[in-house]
């Protein structure tokens, strides 16, 4: 082909909330960003060929296309593959080969009824003050996201036509427009994160694909793309590729059990309702990233102080690899425009199986009277297991360019979880949030470790154990070279 177009259609599904901020604050501190929807007589979304039937127009949530393509570009090595570039568009060289729609909802979320849901759910965020294990002071905010499972639909058109390439000789861009589309392709149907918090588990979206070409050559397609009647021509996806290879080769995978109870609290605005309820998305119960990894964050800093007394080294070794923000100088308050260290670890948000909801009445007791406190009675609705079943399934940790340093202490992470000596959620003063460890498998590159299994293996026990030896060399400047440069590179920037 010559000239002509190549056309991508995908349907897109929200594995787990998405946040994508619109800089209004009317609900939350962040909102998501909203557009006018078309809805008809009975309160449907109505696709554009319904046009005419509108009854009126509905702010929901909508994913913008500069979100999806800056994200896809990240997916492609454009320092092995230079055309690459092109596509996206080259400041005063050429514009874009790809016209992206915005992503719009086609159907809303729905739980396991079938019942609609909210399309919107706000969550609360805190900070832990990591020395008196409380809120930091003034560390408090909330935050829209879009809901779960709700669908959406996505248009890309490749222009293909002849192009001056670095050798300045004019040839068509075929093969690379498909090569490009194919590769998108395999990033919608394998799943990608988008949007804010993606080292928790938010913004995971997943899709099936189609590819479509006209070939302008031939009259009756040309047609096709006169009448806008796109998707009568498939395309066959290439088997060549520009895209990174994953640099995530430290990974658990694991599953537990819930030892006693579990909450983390979100709060209703009913007046009769519970004080607290455990969180919920899209329905369901579950463990969300943020709680995981303020938990492992949290105690990670323990684990560094534990085995050294540096306290400037465990910050350094703690935003090299958790990430960090600039902060005020009361070292709560985020500073505007300050510099900001994205995390290497990643985590997913979590159904919880096999529990069962029970209201539980909590009193305050006056530590001088011995009488209750007047007013102080609390109802929550915490989790608690079911016998015999396992109701943590597919909890991840994956890091993102390990180092040795940092291997030894996820292990050591996943054996303070495992032991049942690190609670996640709320209430941990009264035993709830303590896991079991089931099972769980480490990979590390093509090297996999299940354990226990593997604990009988001598040379596998002493690779293990090697990784967590290196944190005693954790006040060696070479050791921590890495994190200096990652916490100097990401401020150089903000300079």
């Amino acid at each position: 082909m010559k000239n002509g177009r190549i056309i991508l259609k995908a349907t897109l599904w929200n594995i787990t909330p998405v946040g994508i901020g619109s800089g209004n604050d009317e609900h939350s501190d962040r909102d998501v960003v909203t557009t006018l929807y078309p809805i008809g007589a009975d309160c449907e979304l109505l696709p554009p060929e319904r046009i005419g039937e509108v009854r009126f127009f509905k702010k929901l949530p909508f994913i913008p296309a500069t979100s999806f393509m800056g994200i896809i570009q990240r997916h492609f090595d454009t320092e092995t593959f230079k055309e690459v570039e092109k596509y996206w568009g080259e400041s005063e060289k050429n514009a874009s080969f790809i016209d992206c729609s915005d992503i719009l909802i086609t159907e809303l979320p729905k739980d396991n009824q079938n019942k609609l849901i909210p399309v919107k759910e706000i969550r609360d965020g805190i900070r832990i003050d990591s020395v008196k294990g409380t809120v930091a002071k003034g560390a408090k905010f909330d935050y829209e996201l879009l809901t779960p499972r709700a669908k959406f639909s996505l248009n890309m058109i490749f222009r293909v036509e002849p192009v001056v390439w670095d050798d300045k000789k004019k040839k068509t861009n075929y093969n690379q427009a498909l090569t490009i589309a194919s590769d998108i392709t395999r990033v919608i149907e394998n799943g990608f994160d988008l949007g804010s918090k993606s080292a928790v588990g938010y913004g995971k979206i997943k899709g099936e694909t189609n590819l479509y070409a006209l070939d302008f050559s031939d009259e009756n397609q040309f047609k096709q793309w006169i009448r806008n009647d796109l998707y009568k021509k498939p395309a066959s996806k290439t088997s060549s590729s520009f895209l990174l290879t994953d640099n995530i080769s430290f990974e658990i995978e694991a599953t537990f059990k819930i030892k006693n109870s579990l909450i983390i609290r979100s709060y209703s605005k009913k007046p009769d309702a519970p004080d607290s309820t455990h969180l919920k998305s899209g329905g369901k119960n579950i463990l969300s990233g943020s709680s995981i990894k303020g938990a492992l964050r949290g105690r990670a800093e323990r684990i560094l102080n534990t085995i050294q007394n540096d306290e400037s080294v465990t910050r350094t070794i703690i935003a090299g690899l958790f990430g960090d923000v600039e902060k005020k100088a009361d070292g709560v308050t985020v500073k505007l425009d300050g510099y900001n260290i994205p995390s290497r670890v990643f985590v997913d948000e979590i159904p919880i199986e096999d529990v069962k909801e029970e209201i539980q009445t909590r009193i305050q007791i006056d530590r001088f009277t011995g009488g209750t406190v007047d007013g102080a009675l609390i109802e929550e609705v915490p989790l608690f297991p079911a016998k015999d079943k396992e109701h943590i399934k597919n909890f991840k940790i994956r890091v993102k360019e390990p180092q040795p340093l940092d291997k030894g202490l996820i292990l050591l992470l996943l054996k303070d979880l495992w032991t049942a000596d690190l609670p996640i959620g709320g209430e941990k003063a009264i035993g709830r949030g303590v896991l079991k460890g089931v099972r769980a498998t480490v990979k590390d590159g093509k090297e996999e470790y299940v354990l226990l299994e593997d604990f009988k293996n001598p040379k596998k026990v002493e690779i293990l154990q090697s990784y967590v030896d290196e944190l005693k060399k954790a006040q060696r400047l070479d050791c921590r070279k890495y994190y200096d440069d990652r916490i100097e590179n990401y401020k150089s920037k903000k300079q």
